[in-house]
């Protein structure tokens, strides 16, 4: 059953089958992606590159505790992106085999793709962790 929303315009009001929420939802979500990728690379490479910073960290005993944070960061992202990926190939090669829709494989997806807390909790996780190591690169200095 097709679920459809009332877009209200400016001098008229139309259905919608969800395509522009759909679109705006998409370029969210890549925006918060692209920041993801500068966050985990630019937080290492900053240590990684600067010996100053490096050293502070290595003095503090926390170069560890930062490199494991960006890494528990991306691999939640890399964790919620091959999901995601894997999901939908599911979900779009049921669309070539009407047959494959009475597989657990394409349950399983299906019910993945329909469960947005995922989505959300990976972020939460990337986000709390990038921002833990951040701190903790930031208070080295203080």
């Amino acid at each position: 059953m097709s679920k459809k929303h009332l877009t209200v315009k400016p001098d008229d009001a139309v259905e919608s089958d969800g395509a522009d929420f759909f679109k705006t939802y998409f370029e969210y979500n890549r925006t918060l992606r692209a920041w993801f990728v500068a966050f985990g690379i630019g937080g290492p490479a900053l240590f990684l590159v600067n010996e100053h910073v490096s050293a502070r960290l290595v003095a503090a005993g926390r170069l560890y505790l930062v490199a494991a944070l960006f890494v528990i960061g991306a691999a939640a992202q890399v964790i919620g992106a091959l999901m995601n990926k894997i999901s939908n190939w599911y979900v779009y090669y049921s669309c070539l085999d009407d047959e494959f829709t009475s597989t657990r494989k394409y349950r399983l997806a299906e019910w993945l793709i329909d469960q947005f807390w995922i989505d959300i909790l990976l972020d939460v996780v990337t986000i709390l962790a990038f921002g833990a190591a951040i701190w903790f690169m930031m208070t080295v200095f203080g």
